[in-house]
């Protein structure tokens, strides 16, 4: 009896031994999307590589894409609907930045993960939610577009039209209040006077133009009907204002091709195929690469490891900033020597 028992003890030790399988890993997601304007240029890129990306997957990944065309209570009213749906994780691209603790707060109160991209949040929400954020650092943009004037003001002296050794610029402004625009605002002028440049805004302030072409061309239409001949330089918070201020230029007579008579530095952000190309036809003279395809992919591979309740970045190549709550896709500056090495 006790040769018996001794037996089933052993047998029942060694049973509590064996590793305790892990769940396995889901072979289809759902994802909901979040996006704050699909006809916003970059953000187009970011859609395209979801699509890519999700369709490349090991796994079968559904994406369930929603446009708030720029309107916050829409997409207010879109995330209550995702959230009453079977979804793994949500991807978050706020109208408002302000209202994501709102955002947050619901896809707790579903059990659903939450990433948010593109516009950051602060901190809090990331935390409250155990969230993630997948963006660029923002001020980065606008290191690169000082870096981009100073090069060319130090190999171009031409470019200081009245010889005051003064750059009189202005700034075209996404949105008031949003992370992004506002980096880009301040840094892209306070790095050129880090390198020595001596900065004189002539409107004063920047001009917002709400990250649109049309309103762009027409504030700077209105600039040049008051200021021709003053302007030395343009910084542009996205390359679809920079192309709105480089049609205005071009009906001035101003940027017409490389070799126009009149001519002033335009810097833009975001690499977009339309400012890629004003740049080889030498109409703008400068851009920062944000990497939409780089994003997508980065979130679609995120995507899958918070819907099989890992770690964010397990077996990816991505790496959590030094926040913890992060993480960052790097910018890069491009010019017209870029451009053509990448067309050869």
């Amino acid at each position: 009896m006790k040769k018996r028992l001794a037996l089933l003890l052993a047998c029942g030790m060694a049973v509590s031994m064996l590793p305790v399988q892990a769940e396995e890993a889901k072979d289809e997601i759902n994802v909901g999307v979040l996006i704050y304007k699909f006809d916003d240029t970059y953000i187009s890129t970011v859609r395209a590589a979801l699509e890519k990306y999700a369709e490349e997957a090991d796994v079968t990944v559904n994406l369930n894409m929603q446009d708030a065309q720029g309107d916050q209570a829409k997409q207010n009213d879109q995330m209550d609907v995702l959230m009453a749906q079977d979804l793994d994780v949500v991807l978050i691209n706020c109208v408002d930045t302000g209202s994501a603790q709102g955002l947050a707060d619901r896809a707790v109160d579903a059990g659903v993960p939450a990433i948010f991209f593109n516009r950051e949040p602060d901190a809090s929400v990331l935390e409250s939610c155990s969230g993630l954020f997948v963006g660029t650092t923002a001020s980065e943009a606008g290191v690169m577009q000082g870096d981009l004037l100073a090069d060319m003001w130090e190999a171009h002296p031409e470019y200081d039209l009245n010889g005051d050794g003064v750059c009189q610029y202005l700034v075209f402004k996404g949105e008031p209040g949003n992370p992004e625009a506002e980096a880009r605002t301040s840094y892209c002028v306070s790095q050129a006077e880090e390198r020595g440049m001596t900065m004189e805004n002539i409107q004063g302030e920047p001009v917002v133009a709400n990250w649109a072409t049309d309103q762009a061309q027409s504030a700077m239409e209105a600039i040049l009907a008051a200021h021709d001949g003053e302007i030395e330089a343009v910084f542009c918070n996205n390359d679809d204002m920079a192309l709105g201020v480089i049609s205005a230029l071009n009906a001035a007579g101003y940027n017409t091709d490389a070799e126009a008579e009149k001519w002033i530095p335009v810097i833009g952000v975001d690499a977009t195929d339309a400012g890629l190309e004003a740049i080889r036809s030498g109409k703008m003279a400068a851009t920062v690469k944000q990497d939409g395809d780089a994003m997508g992919k980065a979130l679609i591979e995120i995507a899958i490891n918070a819907a099989n309740g890992v770690d964010f970045v397990e077996g990816t190549e991505y790496e959590i900033a030094e926040d913890g709550v992060s993480v960052r896709i790097p910018y890069s500056p491009v010019t017209e020597e870029s451009t053509a090495a990448d067309a050869e």
